[in-house]
């Protein structure tokens, strides 16, 4: 069914002013892998096509640092956040969260209300790449 009500997209003196925050995480499909975590304020999908296609390495940045991107294949999950929550800070935990660095303090990125945002996308994201794993076994060493 269609919506009447429009989405409006705001251009004001030749920019487009971002109408959103979220974070987004690319999960190489072949092995669950994290490829990639990044925050912005435009919609995800653009953003996943600039980062495939922008020769520019600030907007391109999973074409400047993710090796063999275009051989590889990726899910991308895609979280909205409020307006409220600061999209830096919450990128900058849910990469310690995924990482190796799980034992961050909220209060070394900001506040609080922070982590009770990220803690759900963990799980989120976790989740995910089990069912994923668990579909597709990654080979042990050895059993190729």
């Amino acid at each position: 069914m269609m919506s009447a009500r429009p989405r409006v997209i705001s251009v004001r003196h030749g920019g487009i002013r971002p109408a959103g925050s979220w974070l987004y995480v690319w999960i190489d499909t072949a092995d669950g892998s994290i490829a990639y975590v990044g925050a912005t304020g435009f919609d995800p999908e653009l953003r996943a096509y600039l980062h495939l296609t922008s020769q520019n390495p600030d907007h391109g940045r999973v074409r400047a640092t993710v090796p063999d991107y275009e051989k590889r294949d990726f899910d991308v999950l895609s979280f909205e956040l409020a307006e409220d929550v600061p999209r830096d800070q919450a990128k900058k935990l849910l990469i310690a969260r995924l990482g190796e660095e799980r034992h961050i303090e909220t209060e070394d990125v900001g506040i609080e209300a922070v982590r009770s945002v990220i803690d759900p996308i963990v799980d989120a994201v976790e989740g995910y790449i089990g069912a994923l794993r668990s579909v597709r076994p990654c080979p042990v060493a050895g059993n190729r």
